[in-house]
């Protein structure tokens, strides 16, 4: 509200005090509050003197105030004792992967909603929020820490064929940022990693070791090149000895390059499926039977 001032023909602005409703839900049993307590955190900011922004903004004539407040990450609940959890980003689901501290994997899971990219953006946030809590809460369960893939190679080759299959950029990042976000409130310990040929030695390497699926053998080479700092993966001997029999192979070349002779190995495999016109996603099913030949 404003006042003109006759003498000054200026405007005078009138100090305004007015309540500030900050949404919460309490549980009518427990009487907890769900999900985040805004009003607690905003209440220890204003206690503490710590610094924070305040935007105000009109909307169909009505205000909203948004304050921006910096969280400090809560204490470390996960341990490398406990090994870690390595997580595959996939539409709709998430694959997790929990391996111990000898780089074996102990168990794993999937988290998902098959709506998640067809829901409007308020939907959206909202279940990107539910599966970041199950992927966090997930790890939190068993002391361990997030292996995640880094955001920083999103425009890397093999990470763009990723995303040009899973979905669009844009979710992809708001999921990581809100990832790491949960996880520093939770005190889970997070890690991240280039992705580049995480799918591809995921599949040649542990699919038929493990017998598990393709997304959660990702998982486990991303948590082992994060929690092991384990960049490289070696052949197994048995595809060394294949691509020996079927392609020029350069022992010395390839373990100066050992990213490129995972891609040379998928290329010829996927040759090698289309002569018995079989695709990728029977491998599992056959490769005994061209490991074999």
């Amino acid at each position: 509200m404003d006042k003109r001032d006759a003498s000054s023909k200026g405007i005078r602005y009138q100090k305004l005090l007015l309540p500030l409703y900050i949404a919460r839900k309490v549980h009518s049993k427990t009487g907890k509050i769900n999900g985040r307590d805004y009003e607690g955190l905003l209440r220890r900011v204003l206690a503490s003197g710590d610094p924070y922004q305040v935007e105000i903004l009109r909307r169909h004539g009505r205000y909203q105030v948004r304050i921006t407040v910096e969280e400090k990450p809560a204490p470390l609940q996960t341990y490398p004792i406990n090994g870690w959890v390595g997580l595959d980003t996939n539409v709709p689901f998430l694959a997790l992967c929990h391996i111990k501290p000898d780089g074996n994997p102990q168990s794993f899971t999937t988290f998902g909603d098959r709506r998640r990219y067809d829901a409007r953006a308020t939907q959206r946030e909202a279940m990107i929020g539910a599966l970041t809590h199950q992927a966090v809460q997930w790890a939190k369960e068993r002391g361990a820490g997030l292996v995640i893939e880094n955001l920083k190679f999103l425009h890397d080759k093999d990470l763009s064929a990723k995303l040009n299959r899973v979905t669009h950029q844009f979710t992809y990042r708001a999921f990581l940022t809100s990832l790491k976000r949960h996880a520093a409130r939770e005190g889970v310990e997070v890690q991240e990693v280039q992705p580049a040929y995480t799918s591809i030695i995921g599949r040649f390497k542990y699919q038929p070791q493990y017998g598990m699926s393709g997304h959660h053998a990702a998982a486990l080479v991303i948590g082992r090149r994060g929690g092991l700092k384990m960049r490289r993966e070696n052949v197994p001997k048995v595809l060394r000895e294949w691509m020996q029999r079927h392609e020029k192979w350069n022992e010395t070349a390839y373990r100066k390059a050992d990213w490129s002779a995972w891609s040379r190995i998928q290329k010829a495999m996927t040759t090698a499926l289309k002569k018995n016109q079989q695709y990728m996603t029977q491998w599992i099913a056959q490769h005994h039977v061209i490991l074999d030949h």
